[in-house]
């Protein structure tokens, strides 16, 4: 059985979601929280393999408690909720499993865990596949090998289209940047820095200020360049050892 916690400041809302979980019998709730720091702190104790987070609460918000989740445990999937859809752009920037919008129903709930599922098997493949220390890659046809310290970053172009910029030439995919982030899970050189760019660090050259307070990221011996967005330039120095 899977284990979640939960994080709602809406104790009635918390409750009924809880309810809905337990009726589905493949999720215990090993936590519940109303703020965010409360949150964080199941989160590192507990480990579960689901976060379930409103997205506004107290304290920090379900966005930032996330971002600190995957700094400190990158394998717990997170699933935000909350009353507007306005923060699905951001969600997914931050590699969710899901987005649930309130009121909260039974059918939704199930439609989440089916992909949450669907995330952990994916998951126990790439662990087969990490061994190879190749991404896998489907393009034009053929399926392609890349050696994982060649590649420099991958980029959104797009939609319907992603770039794997590597130091001997690139390569286009038909896969999204999500499904090339489960295969790279576990590598942590690589993060996803921004909706539209993965960056391999250990190729990083430069990181210096940008438009709209967001980053320019320069690598050593290559011409194109990527972007950090604000929101995620401190989860990238927590890798760096810089916060």
């Amino acid at each position: 059985m899977l284990t979640a916690i939960i994080a709602d400041d809406n104790e009635a809302e918390r409750t009924y979601f809880c309810k809905l979980l337990r009726e589905t019998k493949k999720v215990k709730v090993v936590g519940e929280a109303a703020d965010g720091l409360v949150a964080l702190d199941l989160a590192s104790q507990l480990r579960p393999d689901i976060a379930f987070l409103d997205i506004e609460m107290p304290g920090p918000n379900g966005l930032e408690v996330a971002r600190e989740i995957m700094a400190i445990a990158p394998s717990i999937l997170i699933v935000f909720f909350t009353a507007h859809a306005g923060y699905a752009a951001n969600a997914f920037e931050i590699n969710s499993v899901d987005y649930l919008l309130k009121p909260f129903d039974a059918f939704r709930v199930r439609k989440a865990l089916a992909r949450i599922e669907e995330k952990l098997a994916l998951r126990q493949v790439n662990k087969r596949s990490q061994k190879l220390n190749k991404l896998a890659l489907k393009s034009r046809g053929e399926i392609i090998l890349i050696d994982l310290n060649e590649i420099v970053f991958i980029e959104k172009s797009g939609k319907n289209t992603t770039i794997v910029h590597t130091v001997k030439r690139d390569y286009t995919t038909s896969q999204t940047i999500g499904e090339l982030v489960e295969q790279l899970e576990g590598h942590d050189c690589f993060q996803r820095v921004h909706k539209s760019y993965l960056i391999n660090l250990n190729m990083v050259e430069r990181i210096s200020p940008f438009a709209d307070n967001s980053f320019i990221v320069r690598f050593a011996g290559y011409k194109k360049d990527a972007l950090i967005s604000r929101n995620n330039i401190e989860l990238v120095k927590k890798h760096l050892n810089l916060a």
